[in-house]
């Protein structure tokens, strides 16, 4: 299935423009925006991590970058304790990094390795956050006075989205995470896009052998049940949204080891046919249920939020979640879990 830019038909309109600088980190281009605007008096730095969508590239997050810096800086005082910059940097494969234009196509597009690409670029996305995260510091905020880098946040659109949810449960310095657009459960979104592709390894079987075929390799499901959310959980096994109580022990250690403390914001669009809603929703409903009920204790904060009309887009209404989200994370304050459909 083809894809757009998601952040083409953004309706925010275009936020006052912020500072920026390219550093050069580990063999990666990472844009640096809201360097010049923290205040003097700022002893504590969150970063933003900004991770853009299929066949796009850095230089797309600017805006989101200055909206949300933009509006954080309007929220807080002019003597702010805490500063909010945001990170940017291209996924493998794209922008200043493109090796191979075909491996960021769809089946229907030609590439028939398309899971294979897709999956190996947004995991290699997460990892180098976790890579980027280990040595930003030592780019920035160099003096003996200057603030420290204290808190993570990761937003990632489509593409990025798929990336963030990996960060989110692989990357234990970042907190918070704002998934747009994007889905936890890869084997259940290739699956319907292999259905809507009219696979050959799809449709001789009804979907039945896909899983493990020449189209989605078992070492492809492999990596998945290391890394992608679902299958960290339950690997090629059915989501069951109410566990036995045997079942929940072992789910437990995953989640005290993976999300325990953590907040996410979590915005689809309802009429989305890139990354259906329908796709992300059994393992949306079994995290919403355990956070609110058996693991209630883990502290962990989900807000599902599906914006009715709203295809493959980033939309007004999430930008403004988006802003509002992180301002309640800067600002420290307890969130409810939640859902908004």
């Amino acid at each position: 299935m083809s894809t757009s830019n998601p952040l083409e038909q953004t309706a925010s309109g275009s936020p006052a423009s912020i500072s920026s600088r390219t550093l050069h980190i580990a063999g990666i281009l990472a844009v640096v925006h809201g360097l010049e605007e923290i205040a003097p008096s700022c002893k504590s730095v969150s970063v933003l991590w900004l991770l853009h969508g299929r066949l796009g590239s850095k230089e797309d997050m600017t805006s989101t970058a200055s909206k949300c810096i933009n509006d954080w800086n309007r929220w807080s005082s002019s003597d702010r304790k805490v500063g909010l910059i945001a990170v940017a940097f291209d996924q493998r494969n794209h922008g200043s990094r493109k090796v191979q234009s075909i491996a960021n196509q769809a089946w229907k597009d030609g590439n028939v390795q398309h899971a294979q690409d897709m999956f190996s670029i947004f995991h290699g996305t997460a990892l180098d956050t976790s890579l980027l995260i280990d040595h930003l510091g030592s780019f920035i905020f160099l003096g003996p006075d200057a603030p420290s880098i204290d808190q993570h946040l990761v937003l990632g659109i489509s593409l990025g989205g798929h990336a963030a949810w990996q960060v989110f449960f692989n990357e234990p310095r970042v907190t918070a995470t704002i998934v747009i657009i994007g889905c936890p459960d890869y084997m259940r979104v290739m699956t319907d896009r292999a259905r809507l592709s009219k696979l050959e390894t799809y449709t001789s079987s009804n979907g039945v052998d896909f899983l493990g075929s020449k189209d989605f390799p078992k070492a492809l499901i492999s990596s998945i049940k290391r890394w992608d959310p679902r299958g960290l959980l339950f690997g090629t096994s059915e989501i069951n949204p109410f566990p036995s109580e045997k079942e929940q022990v072992r789910l437990r250690q995953i989640l005290d080891s993976k999300i325990k403390g953590k907040q996410i914001l979590i915005c689809s669009g309802g009429d989305d046919k890139l990354v259906p809603y329908h796709c992300a929703e059994p393992f949306i409903t079994f995290l919403k249920n355990a956070t609110s009920e058996w693991y209630k204790d883990g502290n962990v904060y989900v807000e599902d939020n599906v914006y009715p009309g709203v295809g493959h887009t980033y939309s007004e209404g999430m930008v403004n979640d988006t802003t509002r989200f992180i301002g309640d994370i800067l600002t420290g304050k307890p969130g409810k879990p939640a859902s908004k459909i």
